[in-house]
């Protein structure tokens, strides 16, 4: 009976999931497109990367769930909207400064930046301070030469970096309305559970 009671909790929490994943990428898949790594950071690669994860963790949350972590969903939430925070802001400032647009004054950052510069770069900018990535490249000849301005070692790291923070600051979120949300209901239910024993006790 306990297996069975498990087994059908099991179900209702990856349905759940399910659910909160899909309700997420297709309330906020514009945001969440739209504040993902630049395409030249493969950001479909990213996007889909974060929405399977996220299932993953839901699935491996539901394997372990029961009815006695009911209190600890809510606290639960609490710490993944903080991480989730912490992560929009890390991401934030780290899309800032290795993101570029192409060519100077273009609107949309399009482009990654390595985490470093060439040798050779860095001894122009020394010597010409203030200029934007954008323009920094335009002085070595622009897109096609890339690799004078940032090594591509330098730049895959850059892009593969942006990723790992994207994919953890939509985790941290989606793990974070499911906790609410379970937290929230379970709540609820339990409320409700306690009010109907409570009228049987009176008759």
């Amino acid at each position: 009976m306990q297996n069975g009671a498990r087994r059908a909790l099991n179900r209702r929490l990856l349905a759940k999931g399910i659910e909160v994943i899909g309700v997420l990428f297709a309330a906020f898949g514009g945001f969440l497109a739209g504040i993902a790594p630049p395409e030249a950071a493969d950001a479909k690669f990213a996007v889909g990367l974060s929405s399977f994860c996220a299932l993953i963790i839901l699935f491996a949350i539901a394997a372990v769930a029961s009815k006695q972590f009911r209190k600890v969903w809510t606290l639960a939430a609490l710490a993944l909207l903080i991480v989730s925070f912490a992560a929009a802001l890390y991401y934030k400032a780290t899309y800032d400064r290795l993101t570029f647009e192409y060519p100077p004054g273009a609107q949309n950052a399009e482009y990654i930046a390595g985490t470093e510069l060439t040798p050779e770069a860095r001894e122009y900018l020394g010597a010409h301070d203030g200029l934007s990535k954008s323009q920094l490249l335009a002085k070595f000849g622009g897109l096609e030469n890339k690799n004078k301005v940032w090594p591509e070692g330098s730049v895959n790291k850059a892009r593969n970096h942006l990723i790992a923070i994207y994919v953890v600051l939509v985790l941290s979120i989606a793990t974070a309305v499911f906790s609410l949300t379970e937290g929230a209901f379970s709540k609820a239910r339990g409320g409700s559970i306690r009010s109907r024993n409570s009228k049987g006790g009176d008759q």
